[in-house]
């Protein structure tokens, strides 16, 4: 059961977040991705256990995990580049 931002108030979440990446891309890309790691397990965390079992919240992860590589790779298949 993948999510995928899809509705209005998604994408502008997520351009708020891109915005927030853009704030902090002076750190590390490792530390970078420690922190929002770190976010996601506190979102994994919080999830209503009556709702939602755990393993449903890291399928939703991995899926979107999935899903996000396969965007940029995609992204930049498509760019002309720079060189």
């Amino acid at each position: 059961m993948s999510i995928v931002a899809t509705n209005k108030v998604q994408q502008e979440a997520y351009q708020d977040f891109c915005e927030w990446m853009k704030k902090y891309g002076d750190l590390p890309p490792r530390e970078l991705l420690a922190v929002v790691s770190n976010i996601v397990g506190r979102m994994v965390a919080l999830q209503d256990q009556r709702t939602m079992r755990p393993e449903e919240a890291m399928e939703i992860v991995a899926s979107n995990i999935q899903l996000g590589n396969q965007q940029i790779i995609d992204e930049l298949r498509a760019s002309k580049g720079l060189a």
